[in-house]
C-alpha cells in the first residue's frame, strides 16, 4: 500500500483498500466516469454507500445493462464488497462512477478527490487521476505481476504462474493459477478439476491481515462448499493449520494441508483429514509448474 493511501485510510476503520482510481478527462459542464478497485480485508460485508465530489455536482453509481439492440443505465443506490473479498469497477465492465455536471474541466494528469462513505469503514477521500484514455489507465495502474507483499515470502514463488497436479486415481486433474492482486497485498487462486464425473473448480483469496500480522485465505468452490484459515510459513513451502471444510449440505470435516517446494518447478502438497482424533492422509501429489497465470 502506498504511503498517501495509508495516510488515506488512517481515519477509518482500515478494512477497505482502494486502489485503481481512474476518471476520463472530459470538459466542464459534462460527465465523467471514474473506476476503481476496491478490496474488503475485513471479516465483515461493507457497501460503498455515498460518493461525492466538490469537483461535480453530484456522483452516482451506474449499472450498465447491454442488450442486443441498446444499453440501458440505472443508478446502484450501494456497491457491495464481500469479506475478504474485492469489487473491481473497471472499464468496459458494467459498473462506473459517474461524476455529474463538472465544475471545471479535468485534463489528463490532474488530481480530483472523490469522498467514499462505507457502511462499516465509513468515509474516506480517495484522490483519483483524471486520463485521456480509461483503458491504458486502468492497465498502467497495476501493479507488476509478481510484486508481492512480504507477508506472502511461503506463496510467493506460486504468484503469476499455474500449477497442475494428478489425482492418485489417475483420470482426475487439479490446475491452480495464482495470481497477486491490489499491490500485492492479496492473491487470487483459480483452479479447476477436470477428469472426473462432475466439473469442478473453486477460488481462493489469500490476504493479509495487517493487524494479526497473518496471511488468512477464504475458498468458496462451484459445489457451494467452502473453508477458510490461516497460512503458516514453514521449512521450504507453506503449511494449513487444521480448518472445518462446509459442504452445501452442512456436512463437515476437519482438514490440514501443507505444500513444499520441490525444485523451482514443482511442489509437494499434502492433504490429511481428522477422523476419531487421529489425522489420516487424503492425499499427496506433485504439482508441476505448466504455464503463466492469465492476467
Amino acid at each position: 500500500m502506498s504511503l498517501p493511501l495509508a495516510l488515506l485510510l488512517a481515519g477509518s476503520q482500515m478494512s477497505v483498500i482502494v486502489e485503481n482510481r481512474i476518471v476520463a478527462a472530459a470538459p466542464a459542464g459534462q460527465n465523467a466516469a471514474a473506476y476503481l478497485a476496491i478490496a474488503n480485508i475485513g471479516d465483515r460485508e461493507d457497501r460503498l454507500i455515498q460518493t461525492s465530489c466538490e469537483c461535480a455536482e453530484r456522483v452516482e453509481i451506474h449499472r450498465v445493462a447491454r442488450g442486443p439492440d441498446r444499453a440501458a443505465m440505472t443508478v446502484e443506490p450501494a456497491l457491495t464488497i464481500p469479506p475478504g473479498g474485492a469489487a473491481e469497477v473497471r472499464p468496459g465492465g458494467d459498473l462506473h462512477l459517474m461524476l455529474i455536471g463538472l465544475r471545471a474541466p479535468l485534463t489528463a494528469g490532474q488530481t480530483v478527490y472523490v469522498n467514499l462513505r462505507f457502511e462499516r469503514a465509513g468515509p474516506m477521500s480517495a484522490a483519483f487521476t483524471a486520463v485521456d484514455d480509461t483503458g491504458a489507465g486502468w492497465t498502467a495502474q497495476l501493479p507488476p505481476p509478481t510484486r508481492m507483499h512480504p507477508a506472502f515470502r511461503a506463496l510467493s514463488f506460486l504468484a503469476g504462474s499455474c500449477w497442475r497436479a494428478t489425482f492418485p486415481d489417475g483420470r482426475q486433474t487439479d490446475t491452480h493459477c495464482f495470481s497477486p492482486i491490489y499491490g500485492g497485498s492479496f492473491m487470487h487462486d483459480r483452479h479447476v478439476v477436470v477428469g472426473g464425473p462432475t466439473p469442478y473448480s473453486g477460488e481462493t483469496l489469500y490476504r493479509h491481515m495487517v493487524m494479526e500480522m497473518q496471511v488468512r485465505y477464504d475458498y468458496r468452490a462451484s459445489d457451494g462448499s467452502h473453508s477458510g484459515g490461516q497460512a503458516v510459513p514453514a521449512p521450504n513451502g507453506v503449511f494449513f493449520p487444521a480448518e472445518t471444510h462446509r459442504g452445501e449440505d452442512g456436512a463437515e470435516m476437519v482438514i490440514r494441508s501443507s505444500w513444499t517446494r520441490d525444485g523451482d518447478n514443482a511442489y509437494v502438497a499434502l492433504s490429511e483429514m481428522r477422523r476419531n482424533g487421529r489425522w489420516r492422509q487424503m492425499w499427496r501429489m506433485r504439482f508441476e509448474r505448466v504455464g503463466p497465470a492469465a492476467e
